[in-house]
């Protein structure tokens, strides 16, 4: 087993989790702040968040995922696939959800609700 660095600067974390913080902090973000008019938020943990405190807060909670993400990021690096599948996993739900908010700027109608999933 190859020992990995698990506790690295904050740079080089944040390098590392570029894609996650381009597609599901700033990407799910700024499209969610264009598509909100257009549309509802289905997920309830968001839409809580949107109702009581607003936008921003959203955005804050995302800065902390990114945070908390940094503490546990040790554990996870323990095994490279697992933190490289972790990251993975991140990046395609942040791709997932900016093009399903993209739709609905576009398009009118969510990728989930043209799947019949809402």
């Amino acid at each position: 087993m190859q020992a990995y660095n698990t506790r690295g600067s904050f740079s080089s974390y944040l390098y590392e989790i570029r894609y996650i913080i381009l597609f599901y902090v700033i990407g799910d973000w700024a499209s969610t702040v264009y598509a909100l008019p257009l549309g509802t938020e289905y997920n309830p943990v968001p839409a809580m968040i949107l109702e009581y405190y607003g936008i921003y807060h959203l955005l804050l909670v995302k800065v902390g995922f990114i945070f908390l993400l940094f503490y546990v990021a040790p554990l996870i690096k323990a095994s490279s696939k697992r933190w490289t599948f972790t990251k993975h996993i991140i990046e395609s739900v942040g791709i997932f959800v900016t093009a399903n908010n993209l739709m609905v700027v576009w398009y009118g109608n969510s990728l989930i609700q043209a799947l019949g999933l809402v």
